[in-house]
């Protein structure tokens, strides 16, 4: 069954907190100030050289019992994401990209040799594709929940209950050519700063009793813990 998708620019909020922490650098201790200097002038610097965009597509659930979420429009999501969204009613179906360009420049700066600088670069798009996805969450809550719903996190294959194979079936759902990405054989988009994932739209009141699914999550290290 064919969807009607949609395609929107996403603003994202850079925080240096947030990309020394996928930097590794909060988790060892206290960060020299050298580093925090960096990171703060690098946020600054390539915020202006993000452009997050994302393409979904809401569709009904039909059924989710026990570890299968139906939708309507045909398709099957499997494992624990279906007991994370268990209180929705209706599920997004989305994929963002913050582009190119930031991972292009990282790359060179590892090659000519400024391995710290790259990697830098590298944690800020890092950063940049995860507030997309959180963006796209909000997206969704103002302008596809009525009165009286909200969403749920996103939930992305490979994390949160999806097995990585769940790409194909999150692709065949949606058309992501108009915003240049690509799902590769290895399972890996290309750009690789781009995430794909679930958003679920329930009942205020139900999905606040279901609280955050990290919370029962025995996963400690996984880097979408909230």
């Amino acid at each position: 069954m064919s969807v009607e998708q949609q395609i929107v620019d996403l603003d994202v909020s850079l925080e240096p907190d947030e990309v020394l922490r996928m930097m590794g650098g909060v988790r060892k201790g206290p960060v020299q100030q050298s580093i925090i200097r960096m990171v703060d002038q690098y946020v600054e610097r390539f915020r202006e050289r993000i452009r997050p965009r994302g393409v979904y597509t809401v569709c009904e659930v039909a059924s989710s019992t026990g570890d299968r979420l139906h939708l309507q429009c045909g398709h099957v999501f499997e494992g624990q994401i279906a007991a994370f969204l268990e209180p929705a009613h209706r599920v997004a179906v989305f994929i963002v990209t913050i582009g190119e360009e930031i991972e292009q420049i990282a790359e060179r700066r590892m090659e000519q040799g400024a391995t710290l600088e790259g990697f830098t670069i590298d944690a800020i798009g890092s950063v940049a594709a995860d507030a997309a996805a959180d963006a796209m969450a909000d997206h969704v809550l103002w302008s596809d929940a009525c009165p009286g719903e909200a969403v749920t996190p996103p939930f992305s294959p490979g994390y949160c209950g999806m097995a990585l194979e769940q790409q194909k079936t999150l692709f065949s759902i949606l058309d992501s050519r108009p915003l240049g990405v690509a799902l590769l054989p290895t399972l890996i988009m290309r750009p690789i700063k781009s995430v794909s994932g679930l958003v679920g739209i329930g009942l205020q009141e139900r999905i606040a009793a279901h609280a955050i699914p990290c919370e029962l999550c025995k996963v400690s290290s996984c880097k979408m813990r909230r």
